[in-house]
């Protein structure tokens, strides 16, 4: 395949980044993904893979660079996620996915197109989440968000700067996020980054339409632990 790591040394500052090998056990790499990878590669969203920038339970972000030297993010879901039964409740009553396979691979690859989905319609709404560009099966390319190739850092690593103020700008994405018809489901300190100035939202895979019979207590979950958060530092 003509996919290729990429041989760029990293900076300094992202010595933070946990230094991973490429290995099968990353539960991502098998050969379907890399198959999808390669495809992405031919239609030109990343030239290189670079390498991790996040690691979690149920997917590994990398960093992708594409010939012109910028970045974009490039999610894999792990085909043997632990977290399969916990992802069919927010499948389940979501009328775009109603018709959606049972299978363990068949919900993590419409749990796939459905956070592409959502990053689309927030994203159209004008709310601050990466931009989509492409999906495959197991395999989403998406906007970089962060700043000469080094990713922004996640709320929770760096801390409100003005707690009151961050606060406040928060609640109203969350409720700009349910005018546009959309409830996070998951919000917390761990799915928000910042530039320092900015707030940016991730992982949309698990948010719901506000017509799910379960939005209206994911939404008030969401502001009781965004309250819970703010109340260490106010």
């Amino acid at each position: 395949m003509s996919m290729k790591l990429s041989k760029k040394k990293r900076p300094r500052r992202e010595d933070k980044i946990a230094d991973l090998q490429w290995p099968l056990e990353e539960g991502v790499f098998d050969r379907n993904s890399l198959l999808t990878l390669e495809k992405f590669t031919k239609k030109g969203i990343f030239r290189t893979l670079d390498y991790c920038i996040a690691e979690g339970k149920e997917a590994n972000i990398y960093r992708g660079t594409n010939k012109e030297g910028g970045h974009v993010a490039i999610k894999m879901y792990r085909l043997r996620s632990p977290s399969f039964l916990h992802m069919q409740k927010y499948v389940e009553g979501d009328k775009r996915f109603s018709h959606g396979a049972q299978s363990k691979q068949g919900i993590i690859f419409t749990w796939t197109r459905k956070e592409f989905s959502n990053l689309k319609i927030l994203h159209a709404a004008g709310l601050p989440v990466p931009e989509p560009i492409a999906f495959k099966h197991n395999v989403l390319a998406m906007q970089f968000l962060g700043e000469e190739g080094i990713p922004y850092s996640q709320l929770c690593e760096v801390g409100p700067q003005n707690p009151k103020k961050d606060y406040a700008t928060l609640k109203k994405l969350l409720e700009k996020m349910k005018r546009a018809g959309i409830v996070h489901a998951d919000f917390s300190e761990y799915n928000i980054l910042t530039d320092g100035t900015n707030f940016f939202i991730i992982d949309v895979g698990q948010a719901v339409l506000t017509t799910h019979p379960n939005a209206e207590e994911f939404y008030e979950r969401d502001m009781k632990n965004l309250k819970k958060y703010f109340a260490k530092f106010i």
